[in-house]
């Protein structure tokens, strides 16, 4: 649960706040105040996580009130919110250490969302302050790829980027399955901008100018959504994908791209600027034929090296084994995730990750350490190189079985 305190001036601002608040679960607000000494005091007695100050237009007090709380209460993250963003406000809001600055939120969930991505990123500042952590300057770009639908691409690719963000890493996730990308329902997200709303205003693109085209989710993550229809998956061409990926990698510290299971320009581009492709595939045989030759495709346009295999719901039938698929695909195998296809459903229909909804379960906890090598950048990682022993431990910690499985797959106990 996030504390917020609110400060304004006006009642009805502090009640605007606290009913746009009331409708995320996970907030709540401790206290609210007008201003001045009263609310130095209420912050010293009520330590919120969050704290918001309504500023009116010329309002000084707002402003000495966030600088003395920053200086103070470094554990109190400062929101002003400011009738319009401009020059001055920014310079005098930066000058008091205050870089959270915001124009007045016209919705609920614009407000909420970010108060859940301002208390992440200075959570995550404040950590780095008074841990010893080991930071990875380097940005990776993720495609995750696969030769048929329904190998569950998006599924790896949302609840990667969830675990990722929640290990402090800034990540971006680029839906470029273009005709049909649902990332924003396996993230229960309303974009109001696309990749191809983008595409039409590339004429000096930044990161900033991307940045505004992409939708937040709660977690942190920023997700550039695929186009609302298929007709204007042709806006997204490979040459400005390029540029835009290249300044994403600038900013963020995992780009990760959902792809469709094809070989158009835009995924080609993609490929090309992966520093890893986690290739998933499955255990039955229609799946290893796709991927036998897309791999071939993959080495004809030499990325074969980037390549990390990720056998996808995992449930073991002796005939297909581990080793049957690194011998088919060839490449090493990064990850095994076990099969729970109700959990994963469950998921998507609520809209929320199993790595968040269900964090202890066999799924998530495959998901976090394939998350935790690509972290600490062992993507060579590779499961066959475990000697007998190890590799058992690791199938055991992860394995799941169907109740058809049980019994046998032909009825047998």
């Amino acid at each position: 649960m996030i504390n917020v305190m609110i400060v304004s001036r006006q009642e009805a601002a502090i009640r605007a706040l606290r009913h746009f608040i009331s409708e995320d679960p996970e907030l709540e607000v401790s206290a609210d105040s007008r201003g001045g000494e009263s609310a130095l005091e209420k912050v010293e007695t009520v330590a919120p996580d969050v704290l918001i100050i309504w500023a009116d237009e010329n309002d000084p007090d707002a402003i000495n009130l966030a600088e003395r709380i920053i200086l103070r209460k470094p554990r109190t993250f400062v929101i002003l919110l400011v009738p319009e963003l401009s020059i001055d406000i920014y310079t005098a809001a930066a000058n008091a250490g205050c870089h959270n600055v915001f124009p007045y939120p016209d919705e609920g969930k614009e407000l909420t969302d970010l108060i859940h991505r301002v208390y992440n990123a200075e959570s995550g500042r404040l950590s780095a302050l008074t841990t010893n952590q080991r930071v990875t300057w380097t940005s990776r770009v993720l495609t995750v790829f696969g030769a048929k639908g329904g190998l569950g691409k998006t599924t790896m690719s949302v609840n990667l980027a969830m675990k990722l963000a929640s290990m402090k890493k800034k990540v971006a996730i680029v839906d470029l399955d273009l005709q049909f990308g649902d990332v924003h329902i396996f993230m229960d997200m309303d974009p109001k901008d696309t990749i191809s709303d983008l595409m039409q205003d590339m004429a000096n693109p930044t990161i900033d100018t991307i940045r505004s085209y992409m939708t937040v989710h709660p977690s942190g993550v920023h997700v550039l959504c695929a186009p609302k229809s298929p007709e204007y998956a042709d806006l997204v061409s490979a040459e400005k994908l390029q540029t835009v990926l290249g300044l994403l990698r600038s900013y963020y510290d995992f780009v990760i791209i959902d792809t469709a299971a094809n070989f158009t320009d835009p995924i080609i581009t993609a490929l090309e600027a992966s520093t890893t492709i986690l290739f998933l595939t499955g255990l039955d045989v229609s799946i290893l034929k796709n991927s036998k030759v897309a791999m071939s495709i993959l080495e004809s346009l030499g990325q074969k090296k980037k390549v990390r295999a990720v056998i996808n719901r995992a449930v073991e039938i002796n005939s297909i084994t581990i080793a049957d698929v690194q011998r088919i695909v060839d490449a090493p195998i990064l990850s095994r995730i076990p099969s729970d296809y109700m959990m994963a459903v469950a998921a998507l229909n609520r809209g929320q990750p199993f790595v968040q909804s269900a964090p202890r379960s066999k799924l998530s906890l495959a998901v976090s350490d394939m998350a935790e090598k690509l972290a600490e950048g062992k993507d060579n990682f590779d499961m066959q190189q475990l000697s007998a022993r190890e590799r058992k431990a690791m199938m055991r910690k992860y394995r799941t079985r169907d109740a058809s499985e049980k019994k046998g797959l032909f009825g047998r106990r």
